[in-house]
């Protein structure tokens, strides 16, 4: 299992201060798209700079012009970035080529979307493009969850998880190869180093690496 904690909803320098704190202990970490919209590209080289060694993601939820914002977040220090799986095939295609020119990760959200339709863009995509599964910080009120909509199009995929996921989701996801996205328990704490060491230990990793 892999984490990645995403940056959202606070302040900017708050923001720096939890990459800083949790970046040597995770596996990503995330720029998260109303970030982005606020403080503009540029943040993504800040958060890139305090998280050292551990790569970041740019949450675009790109839906057109996949190469300019794709460039652009790459540019600024990003490692992967997200494309919307309800975007135009051609758009997700535009990403898939530029993530592979740049040798950065695509990551294609399928929020939105049924069954059939994550099923169809996992039949046609390269294996190397990870598709995550996502309930909308607008749906997570009515109570779903993104390992809910895994099923047999998950097989041999690279996947991700998101939306609402904290400690009492880490045991069934321990042992597996999905990377686990966790936003708000981690950075509404009041020390979120103890929050990432929580999620770890529910899932059986060791909380410091």
């Amino acid at each position: 299992m892999k984490l990645q904690i995403a940056l959202d909803r606070m302040p900017a320098a708050t923001a720096l201060d939890v990459a800083a704190a949790v970046a040597p202990h995770v596996d990503w970490i995330e720029v998260g798209t109303s970030m982005i919209k606020r403080e503009g590209a540029a943040y993504l080289t800040a958060v890139a700079d305090a998280a050292g060694d551990t790569p970041v993601l740019a949450d675009l939820k790109t839906a057109d012009d996949a190469r300019w914002e794709l460039t652009m977040a790459y540019d600024a220090g990003a490692r992967s970035a997200t494309v919307l799986g309800l975007a135009p095939a051609t758009t997700i295609d535009t990403a898939v080529q530029v993530a592979r020119e740049r040798g950065r990760e695509l990551v294609v959200d399928l929020m939105g979307l049924d069954a059939a339709a994550r099923a169809a863009l996992a039949d046609r995509l390269p294996s190397d493009v990870v598709l995550a599964a996502h309930v909308s910080k607008d749906a997570q009120g009515d109570g779903g969850s993104p390992l809910a909509q895994l099923g047999p199009w998950a097989d041999g995929r690279r996947i991700a998880v998101a939306g609402g996921l904290g400690v009492a989701d880490m045991p069934v996801l321990a042992g597996t190869d999905i990377r686990v996205i966790v936003g708000s328990a981690v950075t509404s704490s009041p020390d979120p180093l103890a929050a990432v060491q929580a999620l770890r230990a529910a899932a059986g990793a060791e909380v410091l690496r």
